[in-house]
């Protein structure tokens, strides 16, 4: 995805417009990693800070809170701060990739890369867009995203995939992956019942 590659634009549009819609239906996700991945070894450390931090921006709470327990302690991320978020994910991304990678496969991370893969796509557009017209366009830390408060204004939600999510794959996942938890749960149940009564069985043979 960086540098911007004139021959792609129509991936770039592809992924934007997803973003725009909140309908991820269709993008695969391992493509998306492969973008994003490129994105993250090469792209300025300051135009990705800026684009992580108003990704965690709006990633609902318990999402923040899950990454954040899953990553090691030196990229420490506190999931009350796109900041601190953005700054452990920008590190991770370029030290350890095929950890992060692990972490955000998981079934309640998947649909966030996909989100990601369309707002960085979202800003290479108007990145582009501004150097052919000669603008310049600034990236800072700080620029729109002052370290206290957080205000939800300017992260429209259909942004975020679980805005309206529409992967039914990544769905029957979820589903599958409760069901078999359940199906555990009744297993080990029955197997406690059973060496219950065969216990009392023996005491009464005795």
């Amino acid at each position: 995805m960086w540098p911007f590659d004139q021959n792609n634009q129509q991936m770039y549009q592809q992924y934007a417009q997803a973003y725009d819609s909140g309908n991820y239906y269709g993008l695969d996700h391992n493509q998306a990693w492969g973008y994003m991945q490129q994105f993250m070894q090469s792209a300025p450390e300051d135009m990705q800070q800026q684009i992580y931090q108003q990704h965690f921006a709006q990633m609902p709470y318990e999402q923040r809170t899950f990454l954040a327990q899953q990553v090691p302690p030196q990229y420490y991320m506190d999931p009350n701060n796109p900041w601190s978020m953005a700054q452990g994910f920008l590190r991770m991304g370029r030290e350890q990739p095929s950890l992060l990678q692990r972490i955000l496969s998981h079934p309640f991370l998947m649909g966030g890369i996909l989100g990601l893969a369309g707002l960085v796509a979202k800003h290479m557009l108007t990145h582009h867009q501004n150097t052919m017209y000669g603008g310049q366009p600034q990236y800072g830390y700080d620029q729109n995203y002052p370290n206290q408060g957080y205000p939800n204004q300017g992260y429209p939600n259909q942004g975020y995939p679980n805005q309206g999510y529409q992967d039914q794959n990544l769905q029957q996942e979820l589903n599958q992956v409760r069901r078999e938890e359940q199906e555990l749960r009744r297993e080990l149940n029955e197997e406690e019942r059973r060496e219950e009564h065969h216990h009392h069985h023996r005491q009464d043979y005795y």
